[in-house]
C-alpha cells in the first residue's frame, strides 16, 4: 500500500545549522564562491535575481551581471517591452577593468536570462527573446511538474540546442528527474516559501525548503543538472545553508527588492524610502499584461483570479552591489565554517544539526532585552569621518 504520509519531518532554513568543522582557511577571501549555472555556465558569485516584477528588469540585470552574478527578466510585460529589456542590458557598457567578475558571454556582453510561460504562444516570445540576445531563458511555472511544461522544456532545447534552459519550479526528486529527461540545463527547486508568495496558505501544497533542496539537490547531482534554490532566502545564512545542501546557485526576490536598481516602485513615508511591488501579484501576468496594453479588464476577471502572493513594501537598502557584497562575505564565512573552500565541497563535506525552537531563539542576539539600544550606527560615523578626512 502506497504510504500517504510522510513520517520523518520536513525542515526550513530556520531548522538546521552548519555543524563548524576544522578548516584550511585562514581568511574568509580563501573562500572559492563561484558556482555553475549551466553545465556550460559559470558564475563568479552564487546569486541570481529573480524574474520577478518587483525584483529584475534591466537595471537589476545590468547590475546582477557586472557582480558576477545573473538577472532573470520577468515575463509581466508584452513581448516588445521584455525584448527591449534583453537588448538594454545586451548593449550595456561593460568594463571589465574596473568589474573584473563580471559575467559576460563570448562578445564580451553582460549574459541575461529572460522569463517566459509554457504555453504555445510562449514559443513565439521565446524566439524573439532568443533574437533580442536572451542567453537563458527561465520556464517560469509555479508549478513545474507539469507536463506542458516538460513540452516546452523538450520543444525548446529542439529548437534552440545551444541555449540554456531552466525549469521549474519543482520540490520533489521526481520533479527534478523529469525535467532533466526533458533536457533542462537547470532545475528551479522551490514551491511556497517565497518571501510574499501564499502557495501553501491558498493551495496547501509545498515542501519545507531545506528538505527539497537537499532532496531534489541529491537527484539533480545524479542527473549532472545544477539545483537553483529558489524563495525562503532571509540572509546569507540561509544562502550558506542552500548551497551546504546542494544547491550551485540561489535565487533571490525580497532580499533584493529593495536596492536602488529593482523594478519596484519607489515610495516615501514619514521621511522614509521604500519599495512596493505596485499590485502586480493581485493582478497576475494576463490582467498585468491587459494592464500595461491598456485593455480593459472585466470585474469576472478579476474576481475569477486566484492570487498566491500578497502585496509588500520594502524598505530601501541602496546600491545592489553594497548588498551583495555583505551577502558574499556571509556566504564566504559560512563556507569557511563548515571546513570548505568552495561550494562543490561544501556538498561532500558539509554536516548539519537539527535544532530545536529553544535553539532557534539562541541563534538571535538575545541580549536585547536586557538593556536599552542606545548606540549609533557605527558603520555610518566612520564613513562620515572618512569622507571628512579627505
Amino acid at each position: 500500500m502506497l504510504q500517504r504520509l510522510r513520517q520523518n519531518p520536513a525542515l526550513v532554513f530556520d531548522d538546521v545549522l552548519v555543524v563548524p568543522r576544522r578548516t584550511r582557511a585562514v581568511s574568509r577571501k580563501d573562500v572559492d564562491i563561484s558556482s555553475v549555472l549551466t553545465a556550460r555556465r559559470r558564475l563568479q558569485i552564487p546569486i541570481i535575481s529573480a524574474n520577478v516584477p518587483w525584483c529584475t528588469e534591466s537595471a537589476m540585470a545590468i547590475a546582477m551581471a557586472r557582480a558576477g552574478g545573473l538577472g532573470i527578466l520577468h515575463r509581466m510585460t508584452t513581448l516588445d517591452a521584455q525584448a527591449s529589456e534583453v537588448r538594454a542590458v545586451k548593449s550595456a557598457t561593460v568594463d571589465l577593468c574596473s568589474h573584473p567578475l563580471s559575467t559576460v558571454d563570448e562578445d564580451v556582453r553582460y549574459v541575461v536570462g529572460a522569463a517566459i510561460g509554457a504555453k504555445c504562444e510562449d514559443l513565439e516570445r521565446a524566439r524573439h527573446l532568443v533574437d533580442a540576445g536572451a542567453d537563458v531563458l527561465v520556464v517560469d511555472i509555479a508549478h513545474g511538474h507539469a507536463d506542458y511544461v516538460i513540452d516546452i522544456i523538450s520543444t525548446l532545447k529542439a529548437k534552440f540546442p545551444r541555449l540554456d534552459v531552466i525549469g521549474g519550479n519543482v520540490a520533489t526528486p521526481e520533479g527534478v528527474r523529469d525535467l532533466a529527461d526533458a533536457g533542462a540545463d537547470a532545475i528551479k527547486v522551490g514551491i511556497g516559501p517565497g518571501g510574499i508568495c501564499t502557495t501553501r496558505a491558498v493551495a496547501g501544497a509545498g515542501m519545507p525548503q531545506f528538505t527539497a533542496v537537499l532532496e531534489c539537490s541529491a537527484e539533480a547531482r545524479e542527473k549532472g543538472v545544477p539545483v537553483i534554490a529558489d524563495g525562503g532566502i532571509r540572509s546569507s545564512g540561509d544562502i550558506v545553508k542552500a548551497l551546504a545542501a546542494g544547491a550551485s546557485t540561489v535565487m533571490l526576490g525580497s532580499l533584493l527588492a529593495g536596492a536602488n536598481e529593482s523594478a519596484a516602485l519607489p515610495i516615501e513615508h514619514e521621511g522614509r524610502f521604500f519599495k512596493t511591488t505596485t499590485g502586480f501579484v493581485t493582478f497576475g501576468v494576463a490582467l498585468t499584461r491587459k494592464r500595461l496594453t491598456g485593455e480593459p479588464i472585466r470585474a469576472s476577471e478579476l474576481k475569477e483570479y486566484v492570487p498566491e502572493g500578497v502585496e509588500a513594501t520594502f524598505a530601501a537598502s541602496g546600491p545592489v552591489n553594497e548588498l551583495l557584497k555583505q551577502l558574499t562575505g556571509g556566504i564566504q564565512s559560512g563556507i569557511s565554517y563548515a571546513g570548505c573552500l568552495s561550494i562543490r565541497e561544501m556538498w561532500d563535506k558539509a554536516r548539519f544539526v537539527q535544532i530545536t525552537a529553544a535553539g532557534r531563539d539562541e541563534n538571535k542576539p538575545h541580549s536585547l532585552d536586557r538593556s536599552p539600544q542606545l548606540h549609533p550606527d557605527f558603520k555610518a560615523l566612520f564613513v562620515d569621518q572618512a569622507e571628512r578626512e579627505k
